[in-house]
């Protein structure tokens, strides 16, 4: 009898969301003996709490519309962006198979209606496909394609340890204190958003926010990915990689959509960025302000003339996110004090801190430009540009609070296998999703970018450890 005949299983999977789904589907398929070992009572992760947007070029529902794009201009796009803070060829393998991993999903059920599919910042090309059913859908389908093969799936289970040998590397993994053997493990367990100390020590940013920062993801991702790659002997990259949101922090839950049609100052009391620009963007932009603090600046007027967008009242509906500028939100936070309201723009700079001079010349220049249509300075559209100009005025401070997704983790090559500091493999070890440090990068790319690398690098994760087991 071989040494394989007597493992326990060919591969082991770490998590149950998207990531760990994925690979364990591929890996079955595969014909390998797999488990799928979940920490928490259901799966799904965080892919079942997001918007489940996908991020990808050369797919049919560009196609369908027209666009012109292709994998090669993608990833052109996301080093131009981030530089060395990615590994290239984990990133190069992403952009060429992400609209496969798209198109798979779609064969498991997951629709991605032509009509959804939009630009991530409303001006680069449009390769955000939103699909029917938000990231439930896609947690629904990947859960019932997994209960259609022979994996064994147990959850409540966290694992404590990776088994390693000498020469073989991984060799299973240790829950309970009992060791569960195998030829290969897919650490798929997700990001370190409920980890204050991985927090601490791998996105330095979030401690600028002080105690209004708090994690939106599955309540199980703790880090145990980084910490069970880490104590392997893996390289861990990625520091200060991750999507922080602005909020106002009325209430803690998730809420990327800010008011587009406000003024939006820093401390100084000047304008910063586009109001309306992508939520990660407001959110970069802040980060980068003297305490990482701004202040919303609007009138009555502006509020009660705000309407939502009908895609953000089904989203709403469907639980995924939630909203802070509407009439009843509003006025329970002014009546707790949490919105500042003032008969003039002077008086409203000396409640909240802010050079009365620099406010008041801000928002002349700001209501100027809402005369002219046309926003010059950073380019907002004429649809939001509206003036701050009926009194009483209110003021609302936002920071880049919400923890969404952490991007820093275990270093992957492009066979998505985790490396020790030398570069080198460690036999047997693969990564996927929020676990892996090398695609993210200092910069968030765009809505679905995160579904898209956790389900694409799930697939490759899957079949690589597969096929590293052997026949």
């Amino acid at each position: 009898m071989s040494n394989a005949d007597l493992q326990d299983y060919d591969v082991i999977v770490l998590g149950g969301g998207g990531a760990g789904m994925t690979a364990a589907i591929h890996a079955a398929d595969a014909g390998k003996r797999v488990a799928l070992l979940e920490a928490g009572d259901r799966l799904g992760g965080s892919t079942a709490l997001s918007g489940g947007v996908f991020y990808a070029a050369g797919t049919p529902a560009q196609r369908e519309l027209g666009i012109e794009d292709t994998p090669e201009a993608m990833y052109a796009d996301i080093l131009a962006l981030n530089g060395d803070t990615v590994f290239a060829p984990a990133v190069r393998r992403l952009c060429q198979e992400a609209a496969a991993a798209m198109q798979w999903l779609g064969s498991l059920g997951v629709e991605f209606p032509a009509t959804r599919l939009s630009s991530p910042n409303g001006r680069s090309v449009p390769r955000s496909h939103e699909p029917a059913g938000f990231g439930m859908r896609i947690a629904e389908c990947l859960d019932t394609a997994l209960s259609q093969r022979p994996v064994d799936v147990v959850r409540r289970a966290r694992a404590e340890k990776i088994l390693l040998d000498p020469t073989r590397g991984a060799t299973g993994v240790m829950v309970d204190g009992e060791p569960i053997t195998c030829r290969a493990v897919v650490i798929a367990t997700g990001g370190f958003g409920g980890a204050p100390d991985l927090i601490a020590r791998m996105l330095p940013k979030a401690q600028r926010v002080g105690n209004w920062a708090w994690h939106v993801g599955n309540k199980t991702n703790r880090g145990d990915g980084l910490r069970l790659a880490e104590e392997s002997g893996a390289e861990i990259v990625g520091t200060d990689s991750g999507l922080l949101l602005s909020t106002p922090n009325f209430h803690r839950d998730l809420e990327v959509l800010g008011p587009d049609w406000a003024l939006l100052v820093n401390l100084r009391g000047e304008r910063f960025t586009r109001e309306d620009g992508a939520y990660w963007e407001i959110s970069e932009a802040l980060e980068a302000q003297p305490e990482s603090r701004a202040f919303v600046i609007f009138d009555r007027t502006m509020f009660e003339g705000a309407k939502p967008h009908p895609r953000v009242l089904e989203a709403l509906a469907a639980g995924v996110i939630t909203v802070s500028w509407v009439p009843r939100v509003f006025e329970e936070q002014l009546a707790k004090g949490r919105i500042i309201q003032a008969a003039s723009i002077r008086e409203l700079a000396d409640r909240i801190g802010l050079p009365a001079r620099a406010l008041a010349d801000s928002v002349e220049r700001y209501n100027a430009l809402t005369r002219d249509g046309q926003d010059q300075e950073f380019g907002k559209g004429a649809s939001s540009l509206r003036p701050v100009a009926t009194p009483p005025f209110y003021a609302v401070e936002v920071r880049p609070a919400i923890l969404t997704v952490t991007g820093g983790g275990a270093r992957v090559d492009a066979a998505a296998r985790v490396c020790a500091p030398s570069g080198r493999p460690i036999p047997g070890l693969f990564a996927a999703g929020e676990t892996v440090g090398s695609l993210y990068g200092r910069h968030y790319v765009g809505t679905g970018y995160a579904i898209a690398s956790s389900i694409t690098f799930g697939r490759v994760a899957g079949t690589e450890a597969a096929a590293s087991c052997g026949p």
